[in-house]
């Protein structure tokens, strides 16, 4: 547990994240200069959260580009996870689970999340 409070602290402060990961880190870059566009995404439902913490397509027709956006998040999210999971010395799992109930408690009226049985619902 005493974990957890780290990681909850780190994410309740900042949709951002980026002032709590290593200057040098690229994940940290890239996922700044793409939240206009995942924003965008959620907002036109096209993507949503997941309790994993990832962002999941919700579209049946995603376009390449789309998909491309969802995977490169996706990846350097995990890196995030990594990278926090190491900082306070918890697991992946654990930061990733977090993160998803930050985004949740964070998400705007109109985005989408997905339950650990798969099931959307409509914040």
């Amino acid at each position: 547990m005493k974990t957890q409070f780290p990681l909850i602290l780190l994410f309740s402060l900042s949709f951002l994240l980026v002032p709590f990961v290593q200057a040098d880190s690229s994940f940290a870059s890239t996922m700044k200069e793409r939240l206009p566009e995942v924003i965008k995404a959620k907002g036109e439902g096209s993507v949503g959260e997941g309790v994993d913490g990832l962002l999941h397509i919700r579209a049946e027709e995603a376009s390449a580009e789309l998909e491309k956006m969802v995977a490169s998040e996706n990846k350097d999210r995990e890196a995030l996870f990594a990278n926090l999971a190491k900082k306070t010395k918890g697991s992946t799992a654990e930061a990733a689970k977090i993160f998803a109930k930050a985004m949740i408690g964070k998400g705007k009226k109109g985005h989408w999340f997905r339950s650990s049985k798969g099931a959307w619902k409509q914040k």
